[in-house]
């Protein structure tokens, strides 16, 4: 029996049927991988306008923050500081007309001097644009000295930088955050001695707060402490890290890590 033979017309139709879908499926392969990309774009610039807006929203509370620090500060100064030093000039006029000035009237007025050395003390430290006149190491070297003449508390620094080599708002940043390991251990750690370390570390700026305190439960009190999650925001703007190591009756470190421009740009 002779083989069938497929009319020529049946052949063509097969080759272009077959040509149609293969270009079919590869329009629909390419289509498909388009909308895939396009997707994983939006996605990436979806997540990039929510780092950046969450970003802005950090900063726009730390500037209401530094605000309220400044206002603070000036309170301080202007009104409070005043009325201090008028008790003060009170208490020496009084002493003038006292025959015989008990010792602890004389007490009291070397004690009112102290605060009101401490309140401008502290003043100055609430005030962002006295800080931003002197970098970071001189802030930090001041602040030590303001805790240290109190003598309730021993604070030493150890550091591999004599200047930190990041601008005047990051400086200012990362002494806040300083500021708040340091008050934390003051009001809740019963410790007698802090310590703080800066050290060069390949390409960042690790800095430690160590003591001596009785420690706390990091992940208790992470999530309900206001000032533990605003070192963790500006930290965050710092483009850092911020870890917290405690242990009862051990003592407690906070360690934060920041990148250091004049490492990375070698």
């Amino acid at each position: 029996m002779p083989p069938q033979e497929h009319p020529p017309g049946l052949i063509a139709a097969i080759i272009v049927a077959t040509i149609v879908l293969l270009l079919a499926g590869i329009f629909i392969f390419i289509l498909v991988a388009y909308f895939n990309g396009r997707k994983k774009r939006y996605i990436q610039e979806k997540q990039l306008m929510q780092l950046a807006f969450n970003e802005q929203l950090l900063k726009a509370q730390l500037e209401t923050q530094e605000h309220a620090f400044n206002q603070v500060s000036q309170e301080l100064h202007d009104n409070i500081g005043q009325l201090l030093s008028s008790t003060k000039m009170l208490l020496s006029l009084a002493g003038m007309e006292i025959k015989h000035v008990p010792d602890t009237f004389k007490t009291a007025e070397e004690s009112l001097a102290h605060a009101i050395q401490d309140l401008r003390t502290l003043s100055k430290s609430l005030n962002t644009e006295w800080i931003q006149q002197f970098d970071f190491m001189e802030n930090l070297k001041w602040e030590k000295d303001r805790i240290n003449a109190a003598r309730n508390i021993s604070v030493n620094i150890k550091s591999d930088y004599e200047q930190l080599p990041v601008d005047a708002e990051a400086q200012v940043m990362l002494f806040r955050v300083v500021q708040e390991a340091i008050q934390n251990t003051i009001k809740h750690a019963h410790a007698s001695a802090i310590k703080i370390n800066i050290k060069k570390e390949k390409q960042h700026i690790c800095l430690s707060v160590n003591d001596n305190g009785t420690g706390f439960s990091v992940t208790s009190n992470k999530h309900k402490s206001l000032g533990l999650r605003n070192m963790e925001h500006r930290v965050k703007l710092l483009k850092g890290t911020i870890d917290w190591i405690s242990h009862k009756e051990a003592g407690t470190s906070v360690i934060i890590q920041i990148p250091d421009p004049a490492l990375q740009a070698k």
